[in-house]
C-alpha cells in the first residue's frame, strides 16, 4: 500500500482505505440495502468525531461502547482513532458488579449503549441506537478537522479488558503503532485482498475481534456483520454464510466444535471460504479431524497464537494433513517477523533448542501496559535483560513453550500460573476464587481446571455454613461473566492443605480423579 510510508496513526490509515475503495462495501449486513460503503463509513465516523469533540473529549480520554455490530458502533471506534480518544468495547451482559469494576478502572468520559436500561452512575450515557442520535449526528460536518499532531504512533488506540488474578479485570492498552504493524502483517501473512469478506464471529469485546475489524476494513476488505443471535443457531448461521459468501473465517476452536457437534455443517457449505483461522485455545484433534473431513481439501486451516497484550495474534501455523496423525496440540508456528521471542527460565537465562521455559515477546506489537495499574504493568512488561532489535519492553506471557529450531516452531506446554483458556476467553482462576470467597458464609474455597471430553472444565471446591450449591451458583452469576461460572461446584467439609497451610490444588485434582 503506497500510503504506508506516511501513515502515523490509524485514522490516517482508514482514510487511505476509504480513498482507495470509496464505493466498495465496508460493512455488509443481513439486508444488503443497509450495507455501508467505505466513503459512507468514513463520513459517518467524521460526523461522530466532530460530535465527540463537541462533547469536550480530548486525546487519551476514554469512552466505553456496548457494541451491537451496527454502522454507528463501528464508526464510533473509527472516530476515536481519528481524534486520539481511547475506546473500550465492553460486554453489556456482564454482571453489574463486574461492569462497575471496569468503569472504575477505565474512568470513561462517555458511555455509549444500545440498551435503554444500561445507565452508568456518574458517567454520561448515550443511547446511540435511536433516531434522535442519528438526527443529532446529521448536524455535524462529514469533514474531519485537521489531524491533531499529538496523535502519534505511540498514542493509545484501544483498551481491551481481560480477567485479573486480583479479582479485578485488567485493561490492556494497545498503541496505534502496534495495530498498524498488526494490520500490515495480517495483509502479508494471510494474503488479504480487497475482494475478501471477513466474518465477525467474535463479539467486539473479545480480543479475536481485533483481527476481524482491523484485518478487514483497514486493508480495504469488507466485514460481514453477524448478529450474535445467529451464533446460537448454527444451522441458520451456516445458511446465512452460504448466502453472503465470506472468504475469511476466524474464531475460537470451540465455535467450530459447537457447529460440528450440532451437525450443522455439510461438506459443500460455504464454498467461498478460502481460509479457516482459529486460535485462543487448543483445537482437540478428534474434532479437528472431523472438520478436516469436511473442508481439508478445499480450504486452508491456520492455527494462530497471541496474547491480548501483544495485539491479538503474533504467530500462525498452516495445518498439514500429517498434523492430524497424533493427538498433540498443534504447533503455535513461527513468530511473526515484527516480533522477537525468547524462551527463558525464571532467572531470564535463554534456554536452548528443545528446553521448556516461559515465552517473552518483544517488538512494536507489544502493548503499552495496563491502564491505571502501574504495578501490574511493571511486573509484566519488563526491560530486556538481553540484546534486542527493538526498544520496546518485553512482555512476559506466562506461557510455557518449547522451541524447535529445526522446524522454527513453538509448542505450547502449559502455564506458569493459574490462568486458563476456555472458549477462547482468558480466565484467571484467582478471580473466581475471590468471587467465591466474597460470598457470605463461604469459609474457604479453591478452583481448578481439568480437561474432560476435550473441553476445559472449571471445578470449584468450597466449604460453607448453611449454603447449598444452587445458592452459590446464583451468587456467582451476580459477579462473574457466564464463561467464568464453574462447570462443577463441590461442597466439602474441609479443603486439603499442603505443608505450608495453603490449599493443595493437587489434592483437589486427586479428589476429582477418585470420584
Amino acid at each position: 500500500m503506497f500510503f504506508q510510508n506516511y501513515i502515523f496513526n490509524l485514522g490516517q490509515l482508514f482514510e487511505s482505505s476509504s480513498i482507495l475503495n470509496p464505493k466498495r462495501s465496508a460493512l455488509i449486513f443481513e439486508d444488503d440495502s443497509n450495507n455501508i460503503s467505505f466513503k459512507e463509513l468514513n463520513e459517518l465516523s467524521n460526523r461522530i468525531a466532530n460530535y465527540l469533540l463537541s462533547k469536550g473529549l480530548k486525546i487519551k480520554d476514554v469512552i466505553t461502547i456496548d457494541h451491537d455490530k451496527s454502522g454507528i458502533a463501528y464508526s464510533l471506534m473509527i472516530a476515536c482513532l481519528k481524534i486520539g480518544v481511547i475506546y473500550a468495547n465492553i460486554d453489556p451482559n456482564s454482571p453489574k458488579v463486574r461492569l462497575n469494576k471496569i468503569f472504575d478502572i477505565a474512568k470513561p468520559k462517555l458511555h455509549f449503549t444500545f440498551k435503554k436500561d444500561l445507565n452508568v452512575e456518574g458517567i454520561e450515557t448515550i443511547f446511540y441506537n435511536h433516531k434522535n442520535f442519528e438526527n443529532t449526528l446529521s448536524s455535524f460536518n462529514t469533514e474531519l478537522p485537521i489531524y491533531n499532531k499529538n496523535i502519534s504512533s505511540v498514542s493509545p488506540a484501544y483498551l481491551m479488558f481481560t480477567s485479573g488474578s486480583t479479582g479485578f479485570p485488567k485493561g490492556v492498552l494497545i498503541s496505534h503503532q502496534s495495530v498498524i504493524n498488526f494490520i500490515f502483517w495480517v495483509k502479508e501473512n494471510f494474503q488479504i485482498e480487497t475482494q475478501d469478506l471477513f466474518t465477525s464471529i467474535n463479539p467486539p469485546y473479545f480480543d479475536n475481534s481485533v483481527f476481524d475489524f482491523y484485518g478487514s476494513l483497514f486493508n480495504g476488505s469488507s466485514l460481514l456483520s453477524i448478529d450474535q443471535k445467529l451464533l446460537i443457531t448454527p444451522k441458520k448461521l451456516i445458511e446465512f454464510l452460504n448466502i453472503k459468501k465470506p472468504t475469511i473465517w476466524f474464531s475460537v476452536p470451540s465455535m467450530l466444535v459447537y457447529i460440528l457437534n450440532l451437525k450443522a455443517l455439510k461438506s459443500n457449505d460455504i464454498p467461498s471460504l478460502k481460509k479457516v483461522i482459529f486460535g485462543g485455545e487448543g483445537f482437540p484433534k478428534n474434532q479437528l479431524r472431523k472438520l478436516w473431513n469436511f473442508w481439508g481439501n478445499k480450504k486452508t486451516f491456520i492455527n494462530v497464537y497471541g496474547p491480548t497484550e501483544c495485539t491479538c495474534i503474533c504467530s500462525s501455523y498452516k495445518v498439514m494433513k500429517e498434523d492430524l496423525e497424533n493427538n498433540e496440540l498443534l504447533p503455535l508456528g513461527p513468530i511473526a517477523s515484527n516480533f522477537e521471542a525468547f524462551v527463558t527460565n525464571k532467572d531470564y537465562k535463554k534456554l536452548e533448542h528443545g528446553e521448556v521455559g516461559e515465552l517473552l515477546l518483544g517488538g512494536p506489537n507489544v502493548g503499552i501496559g495496563y491502564i491505571n495499574n502501574s504495578s501490574k504493568t511493571n511486573s509484566s512488561f519488563i526491560n530486556s535483560p538481553f540484546e534486542v532489535r527493538f526498544k520496546n519492553k518485553l512482555y512476559k506471557t506466562g506461557d510455557l513453550v518449547q522451541y524447535n529450531r529445526l522446524k522454527n516452531v513453538f509448542y505450547f506446554k502449559g502455564r506458569i500460573d493459574n490462568q486458563i483458556k476456555k472458549m477462547g476467553y482468558r480466565i484467571e482462576l484467582e478471580e473466581i476464587e475471590i468471587a467465591l470467597s466474597s460470598i457470605t458464609n463461604v469459609l474457604e474455597c479453591g478452583v481448578i481446571s481439568e480437561i474432560k471430553d476435550d473441553k476445559t472444565e472449571i471445578i470449584a471446591f468450597f466449604s460453607a455454613k448453611g449454603l447449598e450449591i444452587n445458592e452459590i451458583t446464583k451468587s456467582l452469576r451476580d459477579s462473574l461473566p457466564y464463561y467464568m461460572i464453574p462447570d462443577r461446584l463441590i461442597k466439602v467439609d474441609e479443603l486439603p492443605k499442603n505443608q505450608n497451610g495453603k490449599i493443595d490444588k493437587m489434592g483437589l485434582k486427586k479428589i476429582i480423579r477418585e470420584k
